[in-house]
Order: structure tokens, then sequence, then C-alpha cells
């Protein structure tokens, strides 16, 4: 299953995720629906504050502990 991640800051800015290879059309049909899932009576009025970022999904390579300062988790790939 692919699925996306939403982010919302409480600066009103919405982080949005797709996965890689995700189709513009489909990017635009998951915008108008968070949108209407944050502010469903919203007026373009409304909504024009709001900071609306997209961004492909990148693969996990590495994991930080950032109290240790210490990575936890390394994902990279040999080539």
């Amino acid at each position: 299953m692919r699925t996306a991640e939403v982010h919302y800051g409480a600066n009103g800015q919405i982080d949005l995720t797709v996965p890689k290879g995700t189709k513009l059309e489909d990017v635009t049909k998951l915008q108008a629906l968070v949108l209407r899932q944050i502010n469903p009576r919203g007026c373009q009025a409304c909504l024009s504050g709001v900071h609306f970022n997209i961004r492909e999904k990148l693969e996990e390579v590495i994991n930080v502990d950032l109290e240790k300062m210490a990575i936890t988790k390394a994902a990279v790939a040999q080539h």
C-alpha cells in the first residue's frame, strides 16, 4: 500500500510527503482533500496564508539519537 505523510505545524504550515513516482494529478487531489480536513469551510481568502510544502519521500539512510548525538541505525546500501 502506498501512503503519504501529512504534518501540520502550529504556524499553519502543511508538509505533505508523497512516495516516489506519485503523479502530479494525484498530488493535487490529495492537496484538496487535506485542505478540506483542516478547514472544511475555508474560502480562498481563509486558505491563502496556509503554506503547503510538497516533497517526494526520500529513502531512509540513518537514524540519529539526538540526546547522545550518535547514529543508531545505518541503512546505507553499498554500491
